[in-house]
């Protein structure tokens, strides 16, 4: 009897014990149902401490070498110390969020943009670019500009600085392409998007891209079922006229803004005074920027010649000025090189 009692007790005993082993849970994990608290707890830290921005290196673009070849870079993070070309790159730059990253640029056409003034500030802005070996002692880890720095009286070829660790990007439209490349809206905002992607601010490029495309497609679809206005783009060159047609940055951004090229729909071979009056566009723009004559005196330059007289865009006084920032190598000023041309063709899309 007293072993049978001892039995059923260490029975019992055993039990108890499995059963306490069974509702014991780890000390590192929490039950919802039973501590509610503890979950409040885990959502409020996990509200307060948002993710970092993922790291997509390592990253490789497609750029140029002073020959026109296309060649590739690859960048391990994003570069810290950046020695930035011309108004477009420099504006990019801004727009991003990226000035403490420019050791120094150079190369403005005229005005910096208003809304980019205060970041303007911030940078290191030369008069002129260095010569090489005040670069060298710079010690950049990326050089981004047009293909015109990299020639031999300048920085030199992209060889050396690869091979000291410094990459490189040339702009697509500004002559670092084989010749006879077609320049197009979408080179510029690929330029962009490459930025973009070296220095991981993707998504900012992305939407800074979509902007412009947005104003693009508000004049397509309004201009689809209407006809297009007759358009010469020109710039004054004392004894002829440069032209920029359809195969350039500004005769493309013409396009997209919803003018017809009357000259230069095939190509932006100069023309001769007779040219322009044998063609007679209803629009004319005249080309100006800094340095070059004013807005005021391109259009005087055609309005008051009595040679253009018996023009159509004198007579309606449909001659307008061009400033040539907005539609070379442009960058996001494309989008101000589309309003240029869309607020004077289509004035009442606008009111």
């Amino acid at each position: 009897m007293k072993n049978t009692i001892k039995k059923l007790m260490a029975f019992v005993l055993t039990a108890a014990m499995l059963t306490a082993c069974g509702n014991n849970e780890p000390a590192n994990k929490t039950n919802p149902e039973t501590n509610p608290s503890s979950s409040q707890e885990v959502s409020a830290s996990s509200t307060e401490s948002p993710e970092a921005p993922k790291s997509n290196y390592p990253v490789t673009i497609d750029t140029y070498n002073r020959s026109r070849e296309k060649i590739q870079i690859t960048f391990e993070k994003a570069p810290e110390k950046v020695y930035v070309g011309f108004q477009n790159n420099i504006e990019t730059m801004l727009s991003l969020g990226l000035a403490d990253k420019i050791a120094a640029c150079y190369g403005l056409d005229g005005e910096i943009a208003e809304h980019l003034k205060d970041e303007f500030k911030k940078v290191n802005y030369l008069e002129k670019g260095l010569p090489k070996e005040d670069v060298m002692a710079m010690q950049p880890d990326f050089i981004l500009g047009w293909s015109s720095m990299f020639d031999d009286k300048r920085l030199g070829d992209v060889d050396y600085w690869h091979s000291i660790g410094t990459n490189t990007y040339m702009s697509l439209n500004s002559g670092a392409r084989p010749r006879g490349t077609l320049q197009k809206v979408e080179d510029e905002m690929q330029d962009v998007l490459n930025i973009g992607k070296i220095f991981n601010v993707e998504e900012k490029a992305q939407a800074l891209v979509d902007e412009v495309y947005t104003e693009i497609k508000k004049i397509e679809d309004y201009v689809a079922d209407k006809e297009k206005v007759s358009i010469a783009i020109l710039e004054d060159e004392s004894d002829s006229y440069r032209v920029y047609g359809a195969n350039v940055l500004g005769g493309d951004i013409a396009l997209h803004a919803g003018a017809e090229l009357k000259i230069g729909a095939e190509n932006s071979e100069n023309i001769s005074a007779e040219d322009l009056i044998a063609a007679n566009p209803e629009a004319i723009f005249m080309v100006w920027y800094d340095g070059f004559l004013s807005p005021e005196e391109v259009v005087k330059s055609i309005t008051e010649n009595p040679a253009f007289a018996s023009l159509d865009a004198v007579k309606n006084n449909r001659v307008y000025p061009l400033n040539l920032t907005n539609i070379y190598c442009s960058g996001l000023r494309c989008k101000d090189g589309v309003l240029e041309f869309a607020k004077n063709l289509y004035p009442e899309l606008y009111k």
